[in-house]
């Protein structure tokens, strides 16, 4: 009978996450912690509508203006006082693509929409809140100007066997879902203090505190001196958990006509806000007295904003745009498809794909993962071609690509999530789940600027290069000098750091010199507040009620929060935030409850958990239910775990059985490349 009710109650649990996948066409507010806990709702009993006396009026007039600030925008690109310079550190940083016609129209659609929302909030934020949340049946959902409209209708066929490259007709019902270039999605509304785009304010009204000086403070009270500072996981799960972050998510950095290292938005020397900063640019405010930056009379860190993706002007809330497919398909390698003449892909360093270098800010041990998948794409080719068969190029090329894709999600979902989650709570997760048509396959911007982040607080000061220890922000720049197997045997026994957040991610990563450098951490916070991301308590209601949590606690004092912040850090949320309301949701991955057998809290355990079931259930070619994969390839799937990737392709004698554990038993790579050979002629049969 005890049984009987541990499956009702994890029943339960997975039936209520699975209906919770699905993103709402007009997210709305979630103000149910407010009402639990006593915090004043806004505009809860408004039911208010915006009047529009002459809404084409207003509308050719929103227009206008994004046509004119796109213009403007598009002339800066060649003028050097409004780019960062060669010479500056943070060259390449922001580096930012160019904007072909089409795409040029989308972004001016989205600014002309929120110019046309802004125009209504300042007369109304309630109603526009109404309006943005569907409640406003009498107005349009979206703007009737002509060029919001011009939509692409594609034809699908079900039939054809391989997955596009910018993410159209994975759906077959839904052809743009998972596109390349589609907006982040949104479970609940975003907090914009206007409802539309300006900055959330804390309860008391006044600004949230200033991001560098908050985490400043935060990192001296994470120095905890009684836990051992390393952790059983190692930094090659970290950089393969940002491969695959990467793989999700392509951050299209605010955009001009033409390609760019990236815009300015402070003086070269960073002592102040730059004459030449443009709408294109923003940036971090540092005070004179900092620790690391004070020194160097540096007092201002430039940013740069996402741009922003509403290409059919509709109005509803408005999120970033993601430029990579959101299904777990190597975009990151394949980008949009250029082989050579064999369909091989081009390598570069660490044999990584070419595509991979166009992300200025990876590590060399970014390339090394990268360079893993490439190299099994390119190795398929060779084997494909070598058989006595007559099959073209390109059926060569996308079946190579159809297996790599598989076995990456495969180390995904079997190995990565399990290391991260751990037995008990991978089990309890239950990725056991079927191909869902009515799920729309999008990354969610509440996750991915928030409890997504989670590894970036795991780098630690130094990792291991050929035997010796180096500095963490060495790894960006002239990356020919590395040996690629040295950099991937170091990360294996380079354990995760826990014991705070290390200088190298606070002061000097991207540095060039190990002197001036950039602060991660602040980077991470300004995206979430940049991106109207609620509040951590709000956040943590919401995901609480998804997974059928017993209670849900109110924070009324700071006090309250010692069940999820060590005492120093609730000191330190008690100096710059008035009400344990306010705290950013990206304070959700230095909580320190975490859930039995995982390094995870628990609010980033069940958002992660929530985040790659939606992205499974939503690809018709997840690999577990490929119909189009043949036997011979489902056979090489199961031969080839990571390890087996890695004997095939790392460059080393000796491979880890766990690589993602410090310290795991090895085995010969010769051994595991001599299983692989005995079904080498499975290749000719994909």
């Amino acid at each position: 009978m005890y049984s009987s009710l541990v499956l009702l109650i994890v029943a339960r649990s997975v039936a209520a996450s699975v209906e919770s996948l699905q993103f709402p066409e007009f997210p709305v507010h979630y103000d149910k912690y407010q009402k639990q806990c006593g915090i004043p709702v806004r505009c809860e009993m408004d039911t208010s509508c915006p009047r529009i006396c002459d809404r084409s009026q207003v509308e050719s007039w929103a227009q206008a203006q994004a046509a004119l600030e796109v213009e403007e925008n598009c002339a800066l690109f060649d003028k050097q006082s409004f780019l960062i310079g060669s010479d500056e550190f943070d060259y390449g940083i922001f580096a930012t693509s160019g904007l072909n016609e089409d795409e040029k129209i989308g972004v001016q659609n989205t600014i002309t929409t929120e110019n046309f929302l802004q125009r209504l909030s300042s007369q109304s934020k309630c109603a526009v809140r109404n309006y943005l949340e569907g409640r406003c049946y009498n107005l349009n959902t979206s703007l009737s100007l002509e060029q919001c409209h011009q939509g692409k209708l594609y034809k699908c066929d079900s039939a054809y066997p391989f997955r596009s490259y910018n993410g159209v007709c994975n759906n077959l019902g839904y052809a743009t879902w998972g596109q390349a270039g589609n907006p982040l999605k949104l479970e609940i509304a975003p907090c914009f203090d206007d409802f539309v785009s300006k900055r959330r304010l804390g309860c008391n009204g006044q600004a949230l505190p200033n991001n560098r000086q908050l985490m400043v403070d935060v990192q001296q009270a994470m120095r905890r001196d009684l836990e051992p500072p390393f952790h059983i996981l190692n930094m090659f799960q970290v950089i393969f958990s940002e491969f695959v972050h990467s793989d999700l998510i392509g951050r299209a950095i605010k955009r001009s006509c033409e390609r760019t290292k990236g815009f300015r938005g402070c003086r070269a020397d960073g002592t102040s806000e730059s004459r030449y900063k443009s709408s294109l640019a923003s940036t971090i405010q540092v005070l004179y007295n900092d620790s690391n930056y004070g020194p160097q009379n540096i007092e201002c860190l430039n940013f740069s904003p996402i741009e922003n993706a509403n290409d059919q002007c509709r109005t509803t809330y408005t999120t970033k745009r993601n430029t990579a497919t959101s299904y777990l398909d190597l975009s990151i390698i394949y980008s949009d498809g250029k082989y050579d003449d064999c369909g091989k892909l081009k390598p570069y360093y660490c044999q990584s794909s070419e595509h991979v270098t166009e992300h200025n800010t990876n590590s060399i041990q970014f390339s090394a993962i990268a360079g893993l998948f490439t190299q099994l794409h390119n190795d398929c080719v060779e084997r494909m071609q070598a058989c006595q068969q007559k099959r073209s190029v390109d059926d060569i090329t996308e079946r190579c690509r159809s297996l790599t894709i598989a076995i990456y999600q495969k180390i995904i979902y079997e190995e990565l999530l399990l290391a991260l989650f751990g037995d008990d709570f991978y089990e309890q997760c239950n990725f056991e789940s079927e191909y869902d048509p009515n799920l729309e396959s999008a990354v969610s911007s509440m996750y991915i600027n928030g409890p997504g982040r989670f590894q970036h607080i795991w780098i630690p000061e130094q990792l291991t290069y050929q035997g010796k220890q180096h500095p963490f922000f060495i790894f960006f720049y002239d990356l020919e000098r590395f040996e690629c197997n040295s950099v991937i045997d170091g990360m294996f026994d380079d354990p995760i750091f826990i014991n705070g957040l290390s200088d190298q991610m606070m002061n000097v990563i991207f540095s060039k010199n190990g002197v001036r450098g950039h602060c991660l951490a602040c980077l991470d916070l300004e995206r979430g507040r940049d991106a109207g991301v609620c509040s951590f308590l709000s956040y943590k209601h919401y995901i609480d009620g998804i997974r059928n949590a017993d209670s849900r606690k109110c924070y009324n004092s700071f006090d309250d929060l010692q069940d999820i912040f060590e005492p120093k850090l609730v000191e330190v949320l008690r100096k710059h935030f008035s009400s344990p309301f306010d705290i950013d949701m990206m304070f959700a991955i230095l909580a320190y409850d975490r859930l039995k057998g995982t390094l995870l809290p628990s609010t980033v355990a069940w958002a992660t958990c929530l985040e790659f079931k939606r992205l499974k259930s939503s690809d018709r070619f997840f690999y577990s239910w490929n119909k189009f994969l043949s036997y011979a390839a489902e056979e090489l799937i199961a031969t080839i775990d990571l390890k087996t990737l890695l004997a095939l392709y790392a460059g080393i004698d000796t491979v880890p059985v766990f690589p993602f554990v410090t310290n795991s038993e090895r085995v010969s790579a010769q051994d595991l490349r001599d299983a692989v050979k005995s079904k080498e002629s499975a290749f000719c049969y994909l």
